[in-house]
C-alpha cells in the first residue's frame, strides 16, 4: 500500500464519527428536499384542477334574468320598476309619506311599551 492511502485510511479511522454525522445530514437533507418537491407538484396540481372548476364568465342576460326571477320571488321587485332617475316631484311625494310612516312607527313603539309593561307585571306576580 502506498503511503497515500494509508494515510487517507487513518483519517477516516481518525474522523468516523464525523464523517458519519455528514453523510446522515446529507441523508435527511434529501429526503426533506424530495418530499418538498413532491408536495409542490401535487399542491400545483390540485390548484390546477380546482382553478379551472370555478366558473369563469356567466353571460349579462342570463344573471340578469337569474337577479330579476330572485327579487321578484323575494317581493322586492316593486321597489326597483320605476328606474328612472329622481326628479323634484320625487321629492315632494315622499315627504307626505314619511309624515305618514312616522305616525304609524309612534302608534307601534306604543304597542310595544303596554305589551313590556303588561308582562313585567305577570312576572312580578
Amino acid at each position: 500500500m502506498s503511503q497515500s492511502k494509508v494515510d487517507k485510511r487513518k483519517y477516516e479511522k481518525k474522523n468516523r464519527a464525523a464523517i458519519m454525522k455528514r453523510e446522515k445530514r446529507k441523508k435527511i437533507l434529501g429526503w426533506c428536499i424530495f418530499g418538498v418537491l413532491v408536495g409542490c407538484i401535487l399542491a400545483a396540481t390540485l390548484g390546477v384542477k380546482i382553478y379551472k372548476a370555478i366558473p369563469k364568465y356567466v353571460e349579462a342576460e342570463k344573471l340578469g334574468a337569474y337577479v330579476s326571477q330572485t327579487w321578484a320571488e323575494q317581493g322586492y321587485g316593486s321597489y326597483f320598476e320605476n328606474s328612472s332617475t329622481a326628479t323634484a316631484s320625487d321629492a315632494e311625494d315622499t315627504d307626505s309619506d314619511t309624515s305618514e310612516d312616522t305616525a304609524s312607527e309612534a302608534d307601534a313603539s306604543s304597542e310595544t311599551t303596554t305589551t313590556a309593561e303588561t308582562d313585567t307585571t305577570e312576572a312580578a306576580e
